[in-house]
């Protein structure tokens, strides 16, 4: 029989061990869809489409409680990997989580497979429509309990009320708008525009990715997405390295991959398939949505989130408090914007049906 001190010792041993087995069994693992023939809304098809995505929790003998998650345009299916756990916001000891990375960036098929240029010019739906395949066909789910997203994510999450409204049963829209407006588009059209500007770019038949120009462009995109207030309150020293960061992770992105990310958000528009009539897109839109818009926001505004708030049946509205502007979206647990976050998603998925 061991003695008291080794026997402390062996049951740590024991708890640390199940512990890493359970850590394990717990971690997503990135798994691969692969769509054949895949029809863009350009009416462009492609012979296979590569869809990644992960999923976490377990789904109930209902197979009711499965929430999908979609990314901003900048991010991947890890965007949310802070709210995702037991116990966390998208708690999934409760649900079962869908991240998935759009069409056109992290594993998913996109220009930097080899096509570059002649990668399709895909659109927000085109990203819901890989989705809904991926969900309805791989998964054989029937219904998702929410669909929702950050900035370009909750475009995607707005897409699926309207077209499948028998599909999602509630929108959690963080950063949100119905149309991407005159200011948004400004900013891309500016952004890629000093990425065209790098001699390497040739066209976007380059033979090395134009790092210089995408470097600029995230340095050009940053401010834009703070506030002229929290740009006043932080030293130089975290303004720099604020800026070093947004030049490289930009500089992280293939040129035209990002080019065609960017552009698809350039031309949201809830309203395109119905003749630019706002209110019949949001009309087919009768479930609970949840309307999170950042109070400083000057990249998107709050005009869309007005709209919707305005036009939708059920939403739920408020702002995200603070100078943090569009980044307030991906305020981390701890801080008082995410803490705010976390709080209302919590609320209101404790009332979804």
């Amino acid at each position: 029989m061991l003695d008291p001190p080794r026997r402390r010792i062996a049951v740590a041993l024991l708890a640390l061990l199940l512990a890493i087995a359970a850590a394990r069994v717990a971690a997503a693992q990135v798994q691969n869809l692969s769509l054949a023939d895949f029809q863009f809304e350009d009416g462009s098809v492609v012979p296979e489409l590569r869809i990644a995505y992960e999923t976490r929790g377990t789904l109930t003998a209902g197979r009711d409680n499965a929430i999908l998650l979609v990314h901003g345009a900048i991010d991947d299916l890890h965007e949310f990997d802070a709210l995702i756990g037991p116990g966390k916001t998208f708690d999934t000891d409760k649900y079962f989580v869908i991240t998935s990375d759009a069409i056109g960036g992290g594993d998913s098929a996109s220009p930097r497979d080899g096509s570059g240029q002649d990668f399709p010019r895909y659109t927000i739906r085109d990203m819901m429509a890989a989705q809904y395949a991926l969900v309805t066909q791989r998964l054989g789910l029937a219904t998702l309990l929410a669909a929702g997203g950050t900035s370009m994510g909750s475009f995607v999450a707005l897409e699926w009320g309207v077209h499948h409204p028998e599909t999602v049963r509630n929108l959690i829209l963080l950063l949100p708008a119905a149309r991407a407006e005159a200011n948004f588009q400004t900013v891309i059209d500016v952004m890629t525009s000093v990425i065209a500007l790098d001699p390497d770019w040739q066209g976007g038949r380059y033979d090395r990715n134009p790092q210089e120009g995408l470097r600029r462009a995230g340095m050009l995109y940053y401010p834009w997405s703070v506030t002229a207030e929290y740009l006043d309150r932080i030293v130089p020293q975290r303004l720099a390295e604020e800026m070093e960061e947004a030049a490289a992770r930009f500089a992280e992105w293939d040129a035209n991959s990002l080019a065609l990310r960017y552009a698809a958000c350039r031309g949201h528009d809830l309203s395109a398939p119905f003749r630019g009539d706002m209110a019949a897109a949001l009309s087919r839109i009768a479930v609970p949505a949840l309307l999170l818009p950042s109070a400083s926001d000057r990249l998107l505004g709050r005009d869309g989130a007005h709209r919707l708030r305005d036009g939708l049946q059920r939403a739920v509205y408020a702002e995200i408090p603070g100078d943090l502007g569009h980044r307030a979206g991906d305020a981390p647990p701890g801080t008082a914007a995410g803490d705010f976050i976390a709080r209302r998603i919590g609320d209101f998925l404790a009332t979804a049906k």
